[in-house]
């Protein structure tokens, strides 16, 4: 996460309760910040319209409005997310801040793109109202628009003002949704839908507020700046891809297996178990949290020290010294990340089955619920310990491991469903691709050093286009 770190290593070395609090609340902030707002606005909109006596076709069809936007949105954004980091850190670094803000309205040009054009065409073939239809592709393209604000927000520092926007997001769609419901009496879908979309365009709109005035410039420069790194970094745009879809994949399967069924004639779902995956995932998000301010912080700068090292032509002693500092390092963060998640996963088990009945869950959806949870413990670790490799710039690994998930989930999910088993396929695949991801940062760390010496090109390559000349013209 561009920019992050500076922050986070501020706030952790202080002293005190109060800033390791801090350093938490801003990870918490730019990291989950819209998917924690999202998924905690739909839970209470759906104990709302219950409460409410909304019909429950009309609950069932919202639910899958949801469900569409938010798997949709997150996979159209993250084909380019990983790249675009990667890319906007090299300008941080090379001290090109001037191409930070039309990179970001680049990356929008291309995610509104991605994801109109396909949401377009299925928006005109469906059988909804015209209200729905525009309520529904409203909530997408807000989505869409803070998923990619999130890859930039990393780099401002003010995070009261990022907090401030999700919170007051939130509450508007709140307030909103219980106006429809309570004051003007419409319980129908586009009435919610459009509820919601006030307060999460109101979040989006004043995260775009800062994010332009935060990377003001006066110098010109592409919107498609961030292109200059294409042919060095291709292969990120692929993890992206692969890890977005390879999440989904497995729900997917589902909608065409013994419990798809359409939804309001228009969505293809199963609906008890994606509703089980979308509750599931809330256990995953404390080791987001955590494992992103170990990594910036505590790995980060023994990292550095191991790199310094190198480039200060150290001895072979002190190169080998830094380089077991990296493993003791990732050894106690991993263990008390795993520690810190395996207890976030027993109480999301302990409340999911003491609490999910109230909003509509069965014996049968509380069992694929605590399955998931499981499944989302293994994936959650997986994902942040690709971020290591990356930090050690192994793509290629990085990518296996995306590919082997992505068909791991595929296959699984076809065999379980064949005993018409729902959930263990998911576990299994993320079990076995977080074990291939251990065995290769181990492989990478007992073999940094070759990594760093002998696995380097002998000559630099210098990539030459028209935006990286535009950019040191400028």
């Amino acid at each position: 996460m561009a920019g992050i770190g500076f922050e986070l290593k501020k706030l952790y070395d202080k002293q005190g309760l109060v800033n390791k609090v801090k350093a938490f609340s801003y990870s918490s902030v730019v990291t989950i910040g819209p998917m924690l707002s999202c998924i905690l606005l739909i839970s209470i909109i759906q104990w709302l319209l219950i409460v409410y006596d909304v019909p429950f076709i009309e609950r069932e069809l919202f639910l899958a409005c949801v469900v569409y936007a938010f798997t949709f949105s997150y996979i159209v954004t993250n084909v380019l997310s990983l790249f675009v980091t990667r890319s906007i850190s090299d300008f941080i670094y090379q001290g090109y801040f001037h191409a930070l803000l039309p990179s970001f309205h680049g990356t929008l040009i291309i995610n509104y793109l991605l994801g109109s054009v396909p949401a377009i065409i299925f928006l005109i073939f469906v059988d909804m109202s015209f209200a729905t239809k525009i309520a529904l592709f409203l909530f997408y393209m807000t989505l869409i628009t803070m998923w990619t604000e999130t890859v930039f927000i990393s780099a401002m520092k003010d995070f009261r003002k990022i907090g401030a926007a999700f919170a007051v997001g939130a509450l508007i769609s709140t307030v909103s949704v219980i106006i429809a419901l309570e004051w003007l009496d419409l319980h129908t879908i586009d009435a919610i839908l459009f509820a919601i979309d006030i307060g999460f365009a109101l979040a989006a709109g004043l995260l775009f507020y800062q994010i332009e005035r935060f990377f003001k410039t006066s110098k010109p420069v592409s919107d498609f700046a961030f292109f200059a790194y294409i042919r060095k970094y291709p292969s990120l745009i692929a993890i992206g891809a692969l890890s977005a879809i390879g999440l989904y994949s497995h729900q997917f399967i589902q909608w065409f297996g013994y419990k798809g069924r359409w939804v309001g004639g228009t969505f293809l779902m199963a609906p008890e178990y994606d509703i089980a995956v979308f509750y599931a995932f809330i256990s995953a998000i404390p080791t987001l949290i955590i494992f992103i301010v170990s990594l910036e912080t505590v790995f980060y700068s023994k990292f550095r020290n191991y790199y310094n090292a190198v480039l200060n032509r150290g001895s072979i002693i002190e190169i080998n010294r830094a380089k077991r500092d990296i493993y003791q390092a990732l050894l106690q963060q991993l263990t008390m990340t795993m520690g810190v998640q395996l207890f976030f996963s027993i109480v999301a088990i302990a409340l999911g089955i003491r609490f999910l009945p109230y909003i509509g869950f069965t014996s049968a959806q509380i069992d694929i619920f605590n399955i998931l949870v499981l499944g989302f413990f293994s994936y959650i670790l997986y994902s942040v310990l690709t971020l290591v490799l990356l930090y050690f710039d192994d793509r290629k690994g990085v990518f296996a491991l995306a590919g082997a998930f992505f068909l791991l989930n595929i296959v699984c999910t076809l065999v379980f469903l064949l005993f018409e088993d729902q959930g263990f396929s998911f576990f299994v695949a993320s079990f076995v691709t977080l074990l291939l991801t251990l065995w290769r940062l181990v492989h990478v760390l007992r073999n940094l050093n070759y990594y760093t010496f002998s696995a380097q090109p002998l000559v630099v390559k210098e990539y030459d286009n028209k935006y990286i000349r535009m950019l040191k013209k400028s």
